[in-house]
């Protein structure tokens, strides 16, 4: 079938025939192992906001104070790091919801260990938007009916809430041709006139309107609002295997979290050193939010959306989805 495709390259042989762990959103009351030495760790995140808060959070000395020599690798796409966690070559992954969610029904052993990006309630603080030239004759939402429009990855997250919001706005969306792109490459297509519009995150989405491209939809909030979009993720082998490396993870994500929503003008003012943002943009950056617990009510949104958009053929059990320490 079309959504197992982009697995297919890594045959059965890679498909851990592990047990899995219990599903579910609320962390252990227990104290769990803790690392007595460092421990080094390859972590595949998201160019952009996502890959960004890993950098953060490193610079900070936090995952050296929780043992984790982490190797930063950014990626294009959520899709992309999921095999890489299934080979080995990664041992935690940045990915979004939608792309976690489609590697399990498609047999991957992957579960979510950690929650990623969020949004809130406000369009204009979503740090996602679909983007168009300035001199562009699409001015709404509406416009966007059989346009083509660029997206990281094909069916994720970007794909399930561009749909959703263009759907509440009356768009046929079987109208909406999708194509393949990478962050960075967005802003200058969209000027160019290669694409129609794009689906970009920050700090793509602040570059872009800095070069005079407007945004005509939020997708994230506009789907949703307080939608959960990010997950870090590992193999069910992987977590049974490293407890301790799972929890000090989990540690130092919370506390990296914790310290940008107190210092959110101090990660902005990072944003140049860790991306190709010029440090005059940096105050207008629209951050994303990063919560303590992963939002079971978005997996479940999301999960029924991917049903709806046919990337799944039934809702997908999203208990199941979440690691939960025993």
């Amino acid at each position: 079938m079309a959504r197992r495709s982009m697995f297919a390259l890594l045959g059965t042989a890679l498909l851990l025939a592990v047990a899995g762990c219990g599903g579910g959103s609320e962390p252990s009351g227990q104290a769990g192992p803790s690392l007595e030495a460092p421990v080094s760790i390859k972590v595949g995140d998201i160019q952009g906001a996502p890959a960004s808060f890993i950098a953060f959070g490193e610079g900070k000395g936090i995952f050296d104070k929780h043992q984790l020599d982490v190797n930063l690798v950014p990626q294009e796409g959520g899709a992309a790091i999921i095999p890489n966690l299934v080979s080995g070559e990664m041992q935690i992954g940045g990915s979004n919801i939608v792309s976690v969610l489609l590697a399990r029904d498609a047999g991957l052993p992957v579960q979510i260990i950690a929650p990623g990006t969020s949004v809130g309630a406000d369009p204009d603080k979503d740090f996602s938007a679909v983007i168009v030239a300035k001199d562009s004759p699409i001015e709404t939402p509406k416009d966007l009916a059989g346009r083509t429009v660029a997206v990281n990855t094909l069916k994720n997250v970007s794909e399930v809430t561009l749909k959703a919001s263009l759907e509440d706005t009356g768009v046929d969306v079987s109208s909406v041709k999708l194509i393949a792109m990478p962050f960075p490459d967005m802003p200058a297509a969209v000027e160019k006139h290669q694409v129609d519009a794009a689906f970009v995150i920050e700090p793509f989405a602040t570059i872009a309107r800095s070069q005079g491209a407007r945004s005509v939809i939020r997708p994230y909030v506009e789907s949703m609002a307080n939608l959960a979009v990010g997950t870090y993720t590992a193999t069910e082998e992987y977590i049974q295997q490293n407890p301790a490396v799972v929890e000090a993870f989990q540690a130092a994500v919370a506390e990296t979290a914790k310290y940008i929503t107190d210092h959110p003008d101090e990660y902005r003012a990072a944003l140049p050193d860790i991306t190709k943002l010029a440090p005059d943009l940096a105050p207008t950056v629209n951050i994303p939010r990063w919560g303590e617990r992963v939002d079971l009510g978005s997996l479940r949104f999301l999960g029924e959306k991917m049903a709806t958009y046919g990337l799944v053929e039934k809702e997908p059990d999203v208990e199941a989805a979440v690691y939960t320490a025993s």
